[in-house]
């Protein structure tokens, strides 16, 4: 059998058991629904067609261990943390930080919920067993609420600040869990930031779940800069009303071992909606991002940009999919991945789909895979410019198209600077 033994799934499982009943003395009554799929599902293997090129030996052969909420200074949060005019939240190792965070949250309406006051949170669009992780080991929900047409001159900001653990074989087991529901008629942005405070290993699971009200607007970032040694297992779900107007970007910069899913609904006509993600690679680092996106309602428009640059031995995988429901009338949805390889090692695996089921719609897929042309590099070292830095600029231009889209120069200079530090 490919992959892990039942033995040694069973063994996995029983940490992660020990895990939840250690650490939920109130249990919720949705962790332990959660919880029970997780034992229902059980761990995939390599010949799941949705893990085939995503191995999990590396990280199941760890043993997990909670992690213990360390003590972080002011001024070790502001070296972590982007220079922003944004309403800052902290998150350490799994937890929600008051004395960190901003006092004042300006538009926001922001509460955190924990144990059995937790309330119930809208369903999963498209759950698998990593999801159900989070949802039954999170200790806390973050509620954050933009009221019906407020406009918030402020981003939201999400800084999430996880520790590894020292022992190489130990793994801290962190979960995030955050709803957002933006009201109808209301303006907003929200980054997500994830960094490591050492270069040791953690698991960091993070789930943040979206709603989007008629007529409303929101801008959304997510930045995953953590640690090599790390892995980040996450799932974003959105879903807009009539009207709504929402721009998603994630940028996979940085955890050894990558899975991110957006799921999407647009469930009123005339929503427009644009899913872009950067990803890179390097060493033998494996990034992979999926995408599920359904059109339930007609004339809505959808925009999906997904680019993958892959150096060493890195592994970059793409999976994504568009569904267009019976009576979703002038649909009009495009979904586009761009690969660059960069080295002979390095590998994209991609998987585009489509699934429609009305008539008089517009929808599209494609996927590139190449090189970087020798007559690109010609070009620019006969003009004086290193090899390197040559490379880095076909590269950047590569990125440009992503990374033009962040409407935040900060965050912008922010990705680039560590696409360089990656290179």
């Amino acid at each position: 059998m490919t992959g892990l033994t039942k033995n040694s799934n069973a063994h996995v499982l029983a940490q992660w058991q020990k895990l939840f009943y250690d650490q939920n003395a109130d249990l919720s009554t949705e962790a332990s629904i959660h919880w029970k799929a997780v034992r229902r599902l059980g761990l995939p293997t390599r010949q799941h067609e949705h893990w085939k090129y995503t191995p999990l030996e590396g990280l199941l052969g760890h043993y997990f261990t909670p992690a213990t909420t360390c003590a972080l200074a002011p001024a070790d949060r502001d070296a972590l943390s982007l220079k922003l005019d944004a309403c800052r939240l902290v998150f350490v190792d799994g937890c929600f930080s008051e004395a960190l965070s901003d006092s004042n949250t300006g538009a926001w309406d922001v509460k955190v919920e924990e144990g059995a006051a937790r309330l119930l949170l809208p369903p999963p669009i498209q759950p698998e067993v990593f999801l159900h992780l989070t949802e039954s080991l999170s200790k806390q929900t973050t509620r954050i609420r933009l009221p019906a047409r407020k406009v918030s001159k402020r981003p939201l900001y999400l800084l999430q600040i996880s520790q590894g653990s020292k022992d190489k074989k130990a793994l801290h087991m962190l979960h995030y869990r955050h709803h957002l529901d933006i009201g109808i008629g209301a303006q907003g942005k929200v980054i997500e930031h994830f960094v490591s405070i050492n270069n040791q290993g953690h698991f960091s699971g993070a789930r943040t779940s979206i709603t989007v009200g008629d007529s409303a607007k929101l801008s959304h970032v997510k930045l995953a800069f953590e640690s090599r040694a790390s892995y980040h297992f996450s799932h974003n779900d959105i879903t807009l009303g009539r009207d709504a107007v929402v721009h998603s970007s994630a940028f996979i910069l940085g955890a050894g071992l990558t899975r991110h899913q957006t799921s999407a609904q647009l469930n009123g006509e005339g929503s427009d909606l644009a899913i872009n993600s950067l990803l890179l690679p390097s060493e033998r680092d494996i990034s992979d991002i999926r995408t599920y996106l359904e059109h339930n309602k007609g004339y809505c428009i959808s925009r999906q940009l997904h680019k993958v640059i892959a150096r060493d031995h890195g592994k970059g995988v793409f999976n994504g999919l568009i569904k267009v429901a019976k009576h979703a009338v002038k649909t009009d949805s495009r979904m586009t991945n761009n690969n660059l390889l960069l080295d002979h090692q390095a590998e994209v695996n991609s998987k585009p789909q489509l699934e429609i089921y009305a008539d008089d719609v517009k929808c599209s897929h494609a996927a590139t895979v190449g090189q970087i042309q020798q007559e690109q590099m010609f070009y620019l070292r006969s003009r004086g410019i290193t090899r390197d830095a040559a490379q880095k600029m076909i590269i950047y231009a590569f990125a440009s198209e992503v990374t033009e889209a962040i409407d935040q120069d900060v965050i912008r200079d922010t990705v680039l600077e560590r696409i360089s530090h990656i290179l």
